[in-house]
């Protein structure tokens, strides 16, 4: 008799260990602090949408928090403010950033494009080559993509010589600044260079910039958060990846989820769909850029360089990258 009741406490007990134990678990994961992401709302950052739109990221188990933000510059800001954990933007403000602080890290490029900046004109101003643009007021949003592209696009195509104004603004003052003649060019990214060529295409003139500038979007994280969240790091990338499989396998499903997402139209996603190459990387190529980068912004004064050209090799953070999915990186 003893020894049934003995054997009976003793299932008890273990039954009462595994439901304490299971519910444990559960309270844990349910109050579990999401991973918050500022996401710049473009295009680019399809990959990000699906894997949210899908429960990707539910799926590798990591809760995520997509925070939309209007443009990478201002991605990048929220990260370091402490606003948000990782952020997405271009290698350029990657580049401009370099020179001020070196508490952050790339964990991966997730898509390219040659063809997302555009250099806008009006009509009326008869700026129909590079050299017009001499003494001309070019708007730009400052530290980002769009500042490095209009001067890229000078170099490669002969006119390095030229002189321009250039005028900083938010990336939404751009359109009216450049109709109501405030400026007389902007250096845009997409999709508001598809938006004003909708709205306003019999008075505005596109240069052709296809192939000037490869653009890449990037996670970032800040260096403090690498130890304590580098699982988590490594699952998003996962359902980033998981989520690029699916926009290569159901491209029309995708753009529709972006576009609802995003509020905008199918066919301003179509506008550039096909520049746009989905893919986690981490490579030299990168790595190239920022240098080229670097080395113009010192030249041109567009940084203030106090301690010369910054150890990109510093700032770029594979592990989670290679372990997300065994992907290979050539740095």
């Amino acid at each position: 008799m003893i020894k049934k009741l003995l054997l009976f406490l003793a299932f008890v007990g273990v039954a009462t260990y595994l439901i304490v134990g299971v519910q444990t678990e559960t309270s844990n994961e349910a109050f579990t602090a999401p991973i918050k992401i500022a996401m710049s709302t473009t295009p680019l950052s399809s990959p990000l949408i699906i894997a949210q739109e899908l429960s990707l990221f539910d799926k590798h188990k990591v809760h995520v928090e997509l925070l939309p933000v209007r443009g990478g510059h201002r991605s990048f800001t929220m990260m370091s403010n402490g606003e948000v954990d990782l952020a997405t933007s271009s290698e350029s403000v990657v580049m401009f950033n370099s020179f001020l602080r070196t508490d952050f890290s790339v964990l991966a490029s997730f898509v390219e494009s040659d063809n997302d900046l555009k250099l806008i004109t009006l009509k009326s101003s008869s700026i129909t080559e590079a050299k017009l643009l001499q003494g001309k007021n070019v708007g730009m949003v400052e530290s980002s993509a769009s500042e490095f592209f209009i001067y890229a696009y000078m170099i490669l195509t002969g006119n390095k010589e030229v002189k321009f104004n250039r005028v900083f603004m938010d990336a939404s003052e751009l359109g009216p600044a450049l109709l109501s003649g405030r400026v007389d060019a902007i250096s845009i990214w997409e999709p508001l260079g598809y938006q004003l060529n909708k709205e306003y295409g019999d008075q505005i003139s596109q240069f052709q910039t296809r192939g000037i500038y490869n653009l890449s979007f990037n996670l970032i994280a800040k260096k403090a958060t690498l130890e304590n969240s580098l699982n988590s790091y490594v699952r998003i990338l996962a359902a980033i990846d998981e989520a690029q499989n699916y926009i290569a396998e159901n491209p029309k499903r995708s753009k529709s989820i972006v576009s609802d997402f995003l509020h905008i139209p199918v066919t301003e996603l179509e506008w550039g769909w096909t520049d746009y190459l989905f893919r986690l990387s981490l490579s030299n190529v990168l790595l190239s850029n920022l240098q080229t980068q670097a080395r113009w912004a010192i030249a041109t004064g567009s940084v203030v360089d106090t301690k010369g050209m910054p150890d990109f090799r510093q700032l770029i953070d594979t592990r989670a990258l290679e372990r997300a999915g065994n992907i290979e990186t050539d740095l």
